[in-house]
């Protein structure tokens, strides 16, 4: 059994290094990372520990682990509704972190990226889903739904009508997604034409449920 539960400061290492894992053949992060093939994971790792610290700050981070073991098979960071911020590039506390994930020569490609992913989400209220991903360990024990199901689950039941976005990077990540009640609404250009994030919305449960009743 998949046990999701909230993540605390103290699991920002371990949670940075399971996404870094998960991502290291993802298309859109290899995008925004660039590098060698053989360096991309830890460049993806000081670039996922500020993602998840600023989950922690201005969302929530959920962690998966098989019942009765503490490790860490996966992760999910979102950042709540009102919190769009300017770019992953302007905290100046996190300089560091971005030099060392993009390089200094990849800096301005990755601001132009992150500025593009930005101005595609949509101006109502939601929840954006930042990152999730699985580590080699939990692959195929649905730890990736797991972590879907729990905080789509806890939104649903909080009564308020809030929907949550996110950008698939893959046809089959999307596939996913959909699952649990997203559907596409674009692809967000300017990345490579192998690249192209799928765009993902799903209605607050209020919404759904009109839409169900043809209301």
């Amino acid at each position: 059994m998949i046990v999701v539960t909230p993540a605390a400061p103290v699991h920002v290492e371990e949670a940075a290094r399971v996404l870094a894992r998960a991502f290291r053949e993802d298309p859109v992060m290899s995008t925004f990372v660039g590098g060698r093939p053989d360096d991309r994971e830890a460049r993806l790792t000081h670039l996922l520990r500020v993602v998840v610290r600023a989950g922690l700050r201005h969302g929530v981070v959920d962690l998966a682990r098989a019942e009765g073991d503490q490790a860490v098979l996966g992760a999910a960071v979102w950042s709540g509704p009102g919190r769009r911020g300017g770019g992953l590039l302007d905290s100046l506390r996190d300089a560091g972190s971005y030099v060392r994930a993009f390089g200094v020569r990849g800096l301005r490609r990755a601001s132009r990226l992150e500025h593009t992913l930005h101005a595609a989400r949509p101006g109502e209220a939601h929840w954006y889903l930042a990152a999730i991903g699985v580590g080699s360990a939990g692959r195929g024990l649905g730890v990736g739904s797991a972590l879907l199901a729990s905080r789509l689950g806890t939104l649903d039941r909080s009564g308020a009508p809030t929907p949550a976005y996110l950008e698939a990077s893959t046809a089959r990540s999307a596939a996913l997604y959909e699952r649990f009640g997203f559907v596409v609404t674009g692809q967000v250009e300017g990345f490579p034409a192998s690249a192209q994030p799928l765009t993902m919305w799903r209605a607050g449960a209020r919404d759904r449920d009109l839409a169900r009743h043809g209301r």
